[in-house]
């Protein structure tokens, strides 16, 4: 980059023709930023690092030790180099000088003949400015352009490109998502020990790589590197490289907007097509948009509630789960439409498949999900999944969507180990919530299983749960034996406490099918927080 003075750039200059370089010359390649007359021996903070110092060596006068004690406060300092005149106060530079300048790569220069370091540092300074003021026009010159063909480019890709061009350099931009892009391409080997160096910042020196981040609304996109085995970046590069991150914050922000905007519409579209809005004929018609033809045998909504960790305050990262939930069911044979309100996901799955399978590749997409830990790391501490009718004419799906949210409700209200994904499983909790919404629930429970629960209360046994066991064994005293863990007798006993209590008719059809209702109806009124004080205790 021509926006550069090095020392071995000024080594070049008039002034310079008697100078010998005596050590350090592989640092010959570093910046000078401003040139400053030193005749001390203790740096204090009057050097800030980058400048060239001019020394006649009045201070140390061939005294090594104390030169040598100078030039470590110097390398420590992150100063550019130094220029000695010799012949007046000092006639040699000592070994042990040039040996610690080669260890660091401080170059060491030498006069061998009187020079004017007035004018060294004048013609210095008035380089180093003129090119201050050529990098500003240069500068604004390039964000110009590239704010030109922002207008017109439809790909990041081209800024990047740009960049690489301008800085000839290798550039590598590495997104949220860990998408790796290098201009140069790389190949497979030298792509992961570039990408090695990067994630490793004490194997990759600071100077000869730039960093910058991406942002949008405070949101860090992805990063920018520039680097270079061969030479140290300076402030143009840094400036460069700050502009042309800010052109892609705007291309990426024009890119959202749309993104944002086309799914609004979209979104618009299916929450309009959930809740029957839409005749078959714009159905088929939106479908064919995404190359779906007729040949699709029904459909059916997935609703998702996300429950977030209570101590966790970042907001979960909504379209990750769309695409992990999109790519699950896509594999199990669905095309997945996401709808998204709040923490509440409904997922259109348009069966692609035959029907007599689709809840169990369903099922094997819901399990595939519980699995995977990322979802339970993040800032979601579970989630809740409900499925509702299977519809066969597509524009009926506002029943599906209607049942799912019936069944996210009655899920909520059972009790632990009785989960159940879909609307068409829950039976007998159906029922349960249409009489619990349209009639006296409490009061059939209280007729039934009062007398049962009092007793349990009042002499703390548990005869609620000998008779919902022995319902489910169909009157199995073994088997009701085993699982309630008491023996024959002590369950004869039992039974007949319940024949006392219930009537010794208590096992026929008609009562025994009141008694299962009532039994679950307790369980479901149970789970109600704010019905739990009105009912048995």
């Amino acid at each position: 980059m021509k926006y550069r003075i090095s020392i071995e750039h000024i080594l070049q200059r008039d002034h310079f023709e008697s100078a010998e370089v005596v050590a350090g010359r592989k640092g010959l390649g570093r910046l000078v930023k401003w040139v400053h007359v030193f005749e001390m021996t203790e740096v204090r903070g009057n050097l800030k690092g980058g400048e060239l110092v001019l020394s006649t060596g009045f201070g140390w006068k061939n005294d090594d030790d104390l030169f040598l004690c100078l030039l470590g406060q110097l390398i420590k300092r992150k100063v550019a180099g130094i220029c000695i005149e010799l012949g007046s106060f000092v006639d040699h530079i000592s070994d042990e000088a040039i040996e610690l300048a080669d260890q660091h790569d401080f170059p060491i220069v030498v006069f061998n003949e009187e020079v004017s370091f007035v004018e060294i540092t004048q013609d210095v300074h008035a380089a180093l400015i003129n090119q201050q003021y050529e990098l500003i026009a240069n500068l604004e010159d390039y964000a110009q352009r590239l704010n030109k063909r922002l207008l017109s480019i439809d790909n990041y890709f081209d800024i990047l490109k740009n960049l690489q061009q301008y800085v000839n350099c290798q550039l590598v931009y590495i997104s949220k998502d860990h998408k790796v892009v290098t201009i140069p391409t790389l190949r497979e080997k030298e792509r992961e020990k570039t990408l090695s160096l990067l994630n490793d910042p004490a194997q990759c020196p600071s100077k000869c790589t730039l960093k910058q981040p991406v942002q949008v609304f405070e949101r860090e996109f992805a990063n920018i590197y520039l680097m270079s085995e061969h030479r140290e970046f300076g402030e143009f590069e840094s400036l460069l490289l700050d502009r042309t991150a800010t052109a892609l914050a705007q291309f990426l922000l024009r890119e959202l907007y749309t993104e944002e905007k086309r799914k609004a519409q979209e979104t618009e579209w299916l929450t309009e097509w959930l809740q029957g809005g839409h005749s078959l004929e714009e159905i088929t018609s939106y479908l064919a948009a995404y190359k779906i033809n007729s040949s699709v045998t029904g459909a059916v909504t997935l609703t998702v509630k996300l429950k977030l960790a209570a101590d966790h305050q970042a907001t979960p990262d909504i379209t990750y789960l769309n695409m992990l939930i999109h790519n699950i069911f896509d594999q199990n044979g669905y095309f997945v439409f996401p709808v998204e309100k709040r923490h509440l996901l409904t997922f259109i799955l348009v069966n692609k498949k035959g029907e007599e399978d689709w809840k169990s590749r369903i099922k094997r997409g819901i399990q595939r999900l519980e699995k995977i830990s990322l979802l339970q790391a993040s800032s979601i501490s579970s989630f809740q999944v409900a499925g509702g009718k299977y519809v066969r004419e597509l524009d009926r799906l506002y029943e599906s969507f209607q049942t799912a949210q019936e069944t996210l409700t009655i899920q909520d209200k059972l009790p632990p180990g009785h989960g159940k994904y879909f609307y068409e499983d829950l039976h007998m909790y159906r029922l349960i919530s249409l009489v619990h919404k349209h009639s006296n629930l409490n009061g059939l429970v209280q007729e039934y299983l009062e007398p049962i629960i009092a007793y349990d209360h009042k002499h703390n046994t548990t005869l609620l749960e000998t008779l919902k066991v022995y319902l489910a064994c169909n009157g199995s005293k073994k088997e009701t034996a085993a699982r309630v863990f008491v023996v024959r007798q002590t369950l004869y006993h039992r039974l007949e406490k319940l024949e006392k209590l219930l009537g010794a008719d208590f096992m026929e059809t008609e009562k025994r099918q009141v008694l299962e209702f009532a039994l679950l109806a307790y369980e479901y009124q149970q789970s109600i927080p704010q019905e739990r004080s009105e009912t048995l205790p």
